[in-house]
């Protein structure tokens, strides 16, 4: 990838309309230079022949002139613009695309069904630790489902019904908690993903994308009083789901239209949404339905940079990318980082050879991270570097992670002393058992004393060596120049490796005696 560059995507929906200016950095992190979304509701434009009215084109055009004035103060790269279930499912759409064409000199794409299954798909595999699972994307006017195994998608269906659809179906001038109407929706929904025979019981999570399923984790969050930010990757439970459709079915409109986390514009058709979600969770049996804050848009954005540059987002290197690219963000040195975890593992291998420690392989994994990302805070200012990495790791929608696994990691990356880590805790009191804090511990005071070793930056490790000595064990170590400020750091930090193994260790630094 060469070049800094911005891409606009223009989403024609059938509830919402969105304009979003993608800044892309050469190694592919991405931010929003804009984001406007526009409740235009086109759906509502469709009569009884399925056309699009002559109002319904005319509000069309007029947000996509906004979107225009919008886009003239920047200088995008590209612009990619979408149209998807309100023109797909009207009979006059090639007169609708034409007229826009006409006043806008705009050429939407017309998605099919299967394309825009595509694209959400496309971008949860590479934005998640999924390989294999379902993909659920509700719209206002048709709900992608998809079946996808080893990253690729092996089933997929476009259902003609939406958030919208639903409401004007079974919800027209009733309220949310109208008996009749959600047993409607609900036998309504069961039977159109029944019509799929793929879409049955499997070993696999539900992984929701777009505003609804955003809506709905939001709202769990706020009353459940969750202590980290972001959705990405967060999880709930069929039970989760049954509290959240209780608690839209207890509020009328206006209530409902004042809940934190639910916005304003979707209050009317955020209960047909979590119906249709626990439709699929009980169909499928799916354990846990995970929420992704990526879908049609960033598909659509991804798709693009791998047709024009090299492949930043593998869905085989999920994690690999998220800290090439937080390598960018946060000015961290490569070289060193690099050289941090490779003596993590050589220490670690050292002591797995002696019988020494026995880690999680997924620990494992953590500890080659969290070495990498060590002190990551420091960035934001060096002083308190261990807390601001904590806050910054924990609370980052970090690509592979769960949110659980998020605080396991900068728990090893901010990892200073047992004292911290228990403060760090304290929001998360029940997420960790206290076999897990204790591995955690271990992982987190090898990387402080690998730390320790790196002092100078320049001192290069010739030899490494952990032999028994009685009833202690010798680390040896060979260095390229005289190990005075590593030899002082180190003592100072021998108890950390000390808690590694669980036995006292004496340290032996030595001077090279071959030629630098």
């Amino acid at each position: 990838m060469g070049k800094t560059k911005k891409v606009a995507i223009i989403d024609i929906g059938s509830n919402t309309v969105r304009l979003v200016i993608y800044q892309v950095s050469p190694v592919g992190n991405i931010s929003q230079l804009q984001n406007v979304k526009l409740p235009a509701r086109l759906y509502q434009y469709l009569d009884e022949n399925q056309e699009l009215s002559e109002s319904g084109t005319a509000k069309l055009v007029e947000v996509i002139q906004l979107f225009q004035e919008i886009l003239s103060e920047f200088d995008v790269d590209e612009i990619i613009a979408t149209a998807t279930a309100v023109i797909r499912q009207a009979t006059n759409r090639q007169a609708v695309l034409a007229k826009v064409a006409e006043q806008t000199k705009l050429n939407l794409r017309l998605l099919s069904g299967e394309e825009e299954a595509y694209y959400g798909q496309y971008a949860v595999v590479r934005t998640t630790q999924f390989s294999e699972g379902y993909t659920v994307d509700m719209g206002g006017g048709s709900t992608e489902v998809t079946y996808f195994k080893d990253n690729q998608i092996q089933h997929s269906h476009s259902f003609p019904f939406g958030v919208v659809t639903l409401k004007n179906l079974f919800f027209q001038n009733k309220e949310p908690n109208d008996s009749k109407a959600i047993k409607k929706t609900k036998d309504y929904v069961r039977k159109q993903f029944a019509s799929q025979k793929w879409i049955k019981p499997r070993d696999v999570p539900i992984i929701g994308i777009g505003g609804s399923a955003r809506n709905i984790a939001s709202v769990y969050q706020i009353v459940s009083n969750y202590p980290l930010s972001g959705i990405h990757e967060y999880e709930m439970t069929k039970a989760n789901l049954n509290e959240t459709s209780e608690l839209f079915q207890s509020l009328t409109l206006a209530e409902l239209q004042n809940l934190d986390g639910l916005s304003k514009d979707r209050a009317d058709i955020i209960l047909p949404a979590n119906l249709t979600f626990l439709a699929l969770c009980e169909i499928t049996e799916a354990e846990k339905f995970v929420f992704c804050n990526k879908g049609l848009r960033e598909g659509l954005l991804l798709k693009e940079l791998s047709n024009t540059t090299e492949q930043v987002y593998d869905p085989n290197r999920v994690v690999e990318g998220v800290l090439m690219r937080m390598t960018e963000s946060y000015g961290i040195d490569v070289a060193l980082a690099q050289k941090r975890r490779a003596l993590a593992e050589k220490l670690l291998t050292l002591c797995q050879e002696e019988g020494l420690v026995t880690l999680d392989p997924k620990l494992l994994q953590y500890v080659y991270y969290a070495a990498f990302l060590y002190h990551i805070g420091s960035y934001i200012e060096e002083d308190d570097s261990s807390m601001h990495s904590f806050y910054l790791l924990a609370n980052s929608n970090l690509n592979g992670f769960t949110h659980k696994e998020r605080v396991a990691l900068a728990l090893l990356a901010s990892y200073k002393n047992k004292s911290l880590t228990r403060k760090f805790l304290q929001n998360v009191p029940d997420w960790f058992s206290s076999q897990e804090l204790s591995l955690i511990r271990q992982a987190g005071s090898l990387i402080k004393f690998t730390e320790s070793l790196l002092i100078t930056r320049v001192n290069e490790i010739c030899s490494i060596s952990l032999t028994k000595d009685k009833k202690s064990y010798v680390l040896a170590i060979d260095w390229s120049k005289e190990p005075l400020a590593e030899s002082y750091r180190a003592n100072r930090q021998k108890k950390n490796f000390e808690a590694v193994i669980n036995k006292s260790v004496k340290l032996e630094f030595t001077r090279s005696e071959k030629k630098e």
